[in-house]
């Protein structure tokens, strides 16, 4: 557009146009490359510049219709695909799914009672420094939790504890001892409820996507990542620990 003869008039606007033109065209396979250089020297019979100028210019907006149109074409094409139906059945559970995350952050929780029977301890450090302790706990359930900073307290003196779970999705936030008539929480790691800041945005994607619906690149890459990301840690997340049940049942099994 810079060297368009619409819009710069001068002579070599009007070279570098030409130049720009009959080089895409030969990079698109619009035109061959002409590899003999002989005709130029001999000076055979060519066109005048002008004509040269308005054939280019011609072929020029003949290229930008057919790429409109062909962009028109691919874009109707994506929004009365079966993947579309997808993403728009995936709008509407992905918002469900993401208000439900968070009122899980502001709902009662439950409770149920349980034991440790094993443990095993790992150190997650950053050089000589110890950042974090994360630790499996087994209990008498059948059930594992990655905790932060187990204590002797905990296993040693105090097993029995409750688990405190999210009244939505049932998913372990806490496990809660009573140590000495005081409450002590040690933070379940590793779980959905811990990666909801991640998840929530994840499941909103197809709702965007379906609002955006532009004719841009940005479109086409929210519809891959709606269709296949968004849609696929959908599944995963509702097949997993019994969630679909929890979300028909808003909590109550």
């Amino acid at each position: 557009m810079k060297y368009h003869p619409d819009r710069n008039p001068s002579e070599i606007a009007r070279e570098e146009f030409l130049k720009i033109t009959e080089a895409y065209e030969i990079l698109t396979g619009k035109r061959k490359l002409v590899h003999s250089l002989e005709s130029k020297r001999t000076g055979s019979a060519r066109p005048q510049q002008k004509e040269r100028v308005r054939e280019a210019r011609k072929r020029h907006y003949e290229q930008v219709i057919r790429e409109q149109e062909e962009s028109e074409r691919y874009f109707k094409g994506l929004l009365k695909s079966r993947g579309w139906k997808v993403v728009s059945f995936s709008a509407v559970v992905g918002a469900i799914l993401s208000f439900c995350l968070i009122l899980d952050f502001f709902l009662p929780h439950h409770y149920s009672e349980d034991r440790i029977t094993h443990y095993s301890l790992d150190v997650y450090s950053s050089g000589q420094t110890v950042e974090k302790w994360v630790s499996l706990v087994k209990t008498v359930k059948n059930e594992e939790f990655w905790i932060e900073d187990l204590d002797f307290p905990f296993y040693g003196q105090y097993p029995d504890f409750y688990v405190q779970r999210s009244w939505i999705f049932q998913d372990p936030t806490n496990l809660v001892s009573i140590q000495q008539g005081k409450f002590v929480f040690y933070p379940v790691q590793y779980t959905y409820f811990s990666f909801a800041h991640l998840l929530i945005p994840i499941f909103l994607f197809p709702a965007f996507t379906w609002f955006y619906r532009r004719k841009t690149i940005t479109f086409t890459i929210l519809y891959y990542l709606s269709l296949y990301l968004s849609t696929g840690l959908m599944l995963l997340f509702l097949i997993s620990n019994m969630h679909w049940l929890h979300l028909l049942t808003l909590g109550f099994v």
